[in-house]
């Protein structure tokens, strides 16, 4: 039975994880984001590339035989990684577009008890991924970082600055020789969960002070751990 390649069944699956996710960032009052979440999501599919080749390059080269494919895949790599840092340039411009638009926030409403249940939300969604109890810890511990930004304080703007700092960090990373792979759940990976985490804790930030949003909430959990998954699992 024919069958698709390694490659085209991880972008496949990648593809309609973030897909799922995409329609819960719909912001009425400007496309910047979705053109931010639309290069966000080329650049996970070049990193997701990079680093199969990358890894098939580096298997080669470790064992010392078909020197051939050793070159032919880490040229690939490191094309697939280029062309993710141009995906992440393009999104970081978008994303502050979107920013700069941003208005300041009037609400005198706490989000403090939504942002609880949304983090149990999200637990629970997480809980149901097929990992390791340490590794779901690391991705609790990621979307924890994100609540600091709301629970010190910070609103929509913050959470846009969170997400400008994290795509600095993960350009500087992927410009690294060791590419934030080593771990288990790679460095790279734990920066673009961060970012899409903190993607879904502005939906559910937008749904408590603009009610027209609220049934977007519980797309973006679901929509959010599909694509967490995604790249947790993917490469």
């Amino acid at each position: 039975m024919k069958q698709l390649s390694r490659e085209h069944q991880a972008i496949a699956e990648q593809k309609a994880a973030f897909a799922h996710f995409r329609p819960a960032l719909a912001d009425e009052q400007s496309a910047e984001l979705l053109r931010f979440y639309d290069c966000l999501d080329g650049a996970v599919s070049s990193l997701i590339l990079s680093e199969l080749h990358m890894r098939q390059g580096e298997r080669c080269k470790a064992l010392k035989v078909l020197p051939e494919l050793q070159m032919h895949s880490l040229r690939h790599g490191n094309e697939q990684n280029l062309k993710a840092l141009a995906h992440l340039a393009n999104a970081q411009a978008f994303a502050w577009k979107f920013r700069k638009n941003i208005l300041a926030e009037k609400s005198g409403k706490s989000f403090a008890p939504r942002l609880d249940d949304f983090r149990h939300e999200m637990r629970e969604a997480l809980c149901q991924l097929e990992i390791k109890g340490s590794e779901a810890a690391a991705l609790d511990e990621a979307f924890g970082e994100v609540c600091t930004v709301l629970r010190t304080g910070g609103g929509e703007a913050q959470l846009f600055d969170f997400i400008d700092a994290g795509i600095r960090s993960l350009e500087s990373l992927r410009k690294t020789p060791g590419r934030g792979a080593q771990a288990y759940i790679a460095s790279w990976k734990l920066l673009l969960v961060r970012i899409v985490l903190a993607l879904a804790a502005w939906t559910a930030w937008k749904c408590f002070h603009t009610t027209c949003r609220c049934a977007q909430s519980e797309r973006a959990v679901h929509g959010a751990v599909l694509a967490v998954a995604s790249i947790v699992f993917a490469a």
